[in-house]
């Protein structure tokens, strides 16, 4: 049901298009952006490099926090975003169907038929009504008869709205999951650095280890001992003299 030309019927009514693109952009940065902590996550996989994976790491809780915080700024002003989308059908209203350049025409039929409605915040918007508002009265409950021909019987406004909102939960659904994959691969870059430290200080030691195995001591023959001895003695007498 998306038209390419949508935005034209919020420039008809002066609203601010950027409403309307703020989402789209949202997305498109938010792509490019995971495209790239992506990349870093396999490498630092690939690699275990620990400063890689802690880019990783430190990217995705900046996504995580992004997401959180345009959740709550869509909670905050939903009910904002469908004023205005509501105000800006009003307006259109008081336009005839034939006052609309082809694209809108279009978006409307297509409006018409996938909603199952008829006029924008009525049904008498429309004068004539254009084809796209007849329905099949015997198999549609949303149709009427009017001078023998047949009508959808509600407007567009609350249909369009509705099936907004539905979208926006579909979109926050996907949004959690995100989430959700955001927060595992934060977890698995986080046993990953753990994993590679562990194995660093394992490999130390055994290094020192194999080294004390190759040069082990050299056991001191009867005079080196006796020698030892004397002067740990003579360290002693020395210490008590004074």
């Amino acid at each position: 049901m998306v038209e390419s030309n949508a935005a034209n019927a919020f420039t008809l009514t002066n609203t601010d298009t950027m409403t309307l693109y703020a989402g789209a952009i949202v997305l498109i940065v938010g792509g490019v952006i995971t495209v790239i902590v992506a990349v870093l996550g396999v490498v630092g996989a690939w690699k275990e490099h620990q400063v890689i994976l802690g880019v990783f790491f430190t990217c995705l809780l900046f996504l995580l926090c992004m997401e959180v915080a345009i959740g709550v700024y869509y909670v905050v002003q939903k009910d904002q975003f469908y004023t205005t989308v509501g105000d800006a059908i009003d307006t259109l209203s008081t336009r005839n169907y034939s006052d609309f350049d082809t694209a809108l025409q279009t978006l409307l039929d297509t409006i018409h038929k996938n909603l199952q409605c008829c006029g924008l915040n009525s049904t008498k918007n429309f004068s004539p009504k254009p084809a796209s508002c007849s329905c099949d009265v015997d198999t549609n409950d949303n149709c009427c008869e009017l001078d023998a021909l047949s009508w959808w019987d509600r407007p567009c406004k609350r249909p369009i709205i509705l099936w907004m909102q539905e979208q926006s939960s579909i979109i926050a659904g996907v949004g959690i999951g995100f989430g959700l994959v955001m927060v595992f691969g934060m977890t698995m870059s986080c046993c990953l650095c753990q994993k590679k430290r562990k194995t660093g200080v394992e490999g130390s030691e055994s290094k020192l280890f194999v080294q004390s195995e190759n040069h082990p001591a050299t056991p001191r023959t009867d005079s080196e001992t006796l020698e030892a001895v004397s002067i740990d003695d003579n360290d002693t007498l020395f210490t008590n003299s004074i």
